[in-house]
């Protein structure tokens, strides 16, 4: 009998992926995020741009660090043409630290000194595009945008007047402080979620949300070993 570990940055970055309704951030865009040097699109993962170290296995991670939330700086971020507000920026940071810490505390220990089987999770809030609540809840609940919201929830599109949220992960070992994988994803809830057309940053804050709890599903699944017979 021989067990096979499951692949774990791909479990991860898929369920990065599925959160919500995803899209593609432009490739070239946000050179200052962390590994965008190596940030490739790929095939696997259409969705996001990823890297990841050669012969890394995270089934030895059970613990975390979450670093403090960074915000982008560079100048290739439009922030929904400069209308979220620093203060904004800074409540989304802070929130999203806190939602990773909320919805991965109860299974995997959040710890604040880097040890054995500990990763650190740094996180950088790379850029936000506002939801308009008016618009989108016309949009909604009119006739022909109600069809055209259900076209692109079937084609994973982000749905009219609705925002999104870019986000930037890295991991690294807290011990050696190496860098094992990134990536950089944008997202959206489903195009017909109307509960997330009231407040304009209530978009934004599903993303984080829901990039969360479906990081740890992979971490969940990245633990769990399937069995084949063996020859």
């Amino acid at each position: 009998m021989k067990a096979k570990t499951l692949s774990v940055f791909s479990l991860m970055v898929a369920g990065l992926l599925i959160a919500g309704c995803s899209t593609s951030p432009k490739s070239g865009k946000y050179s200052s995020v962390p590994e965008s040097e190596q940030l490739r699109p790929d095939v696997r993962f259409p969705h996001a741009l990823v890297y990841i170290k050669e012969g890394t296995s995270f089934a030895q991670y059970s613990k975390f660090i979450v670093d403090p939330v960074e915000i982008y700086r560079g100048t290739d971020a439009s922030w929904h043409k400069g209308k979220v507000t620093e203060q904004a920026k800074q409540e989304l940071a802070q929130f999203a630290r806190a939602e990773f810490v909320r919805v991965l505390g109860p299974k995997y220990p959040v710890v604040d000194q880097p040890g054995p089987g500990v990763l650190r999770i740094k996180l950088t809030l790379a850029d936000v595009e506002l939801t308009t609540p008016a618009l989108a809840v016309v949009s909604h609940f009119s006739p022909g945008g109600m069809g055209m919201n259900l076209l692109g929830t079937g084609a994973g599109m982000q749905g009219s007047f609705m925002g999104s949220v870019t986000m930037s992960v890295e991991l690294r070992d807290a011990q050696s402080d190496t860098v094992l994988a990134a990536a950089l994803t944008k997202q959206a809830p489903l195009a017909v979620d109307v509960t997330k057309t009231f407040g304009n940053l209530s978009a934004a804050r599903a993303g984080i949300t829901e990039t969360a709890v479906k990081f740890m599903g992979a971490m969940d699944r990245a633990h769990a070993t399937v069995t084949a017979p063996g020859p």
